[in-house]
């Protein structure tokens, strides 16, 4: 089968996969410690964070959260795609901002580093019960 193989141009050493045709959106694993990442999983575990942000957002009316959750789902679509469009994803966010500018910076956060977009969040929210409180 090897030489088949070397014939047609394909030559893979021990533990190597070759794959042909498509394989977009497929998971292939093979061998030895290997590491597997899910960008749509994580994609949607970080969304879920600016969701909540929104959820709890005390300023916004009902219908404005509705739009600016429209638009983030755009977003979160575009940013699933193989090759997102930035001009698209730009126009989104811009749209957000002038609706929601604290849910942009969440978003923006979020997106760079999941763990800084919760600090955000909180840090949003204790300023909020420190304002109440007062």
């Amino acid at each position: 089968m090897t030489e088949n193989n070397k014939k047609n141009g394909i030559s893979a050493g021990n533990g190597s996969v070759v794959v042909g045709g498509s394989v977009s959106s497929s998971t292939i694993v093979v061998g030895n410690n290997n590491t597997i990442t899910n960008q749509t999983s994580q994609l949607n575990s970080r969304f879920e964070i600016i969701y909540r942000a929104l959820d709890e957002n005390k300023t916004l009316a009902p219908a404005d959260k509705q739009d600016v959750k429209a638009e983030l789902q755009e977003v979160q679509t575009a940013l699933a795609e193989p090759k997102p469009d930035e001009t698209f994803i730009a126009r989104r966010l811009r749209n957000v901002k002038r609706m929601a500018p604290e849910i942009v910076e969440v978003a923006f956060e979020t997106l760079k580093n999941p763990i800084s977009g919760v600090a955000e969040v909180i840090k949003r929210i204790a300023k909020r019960a420190a304002e109440e409180s007062n």
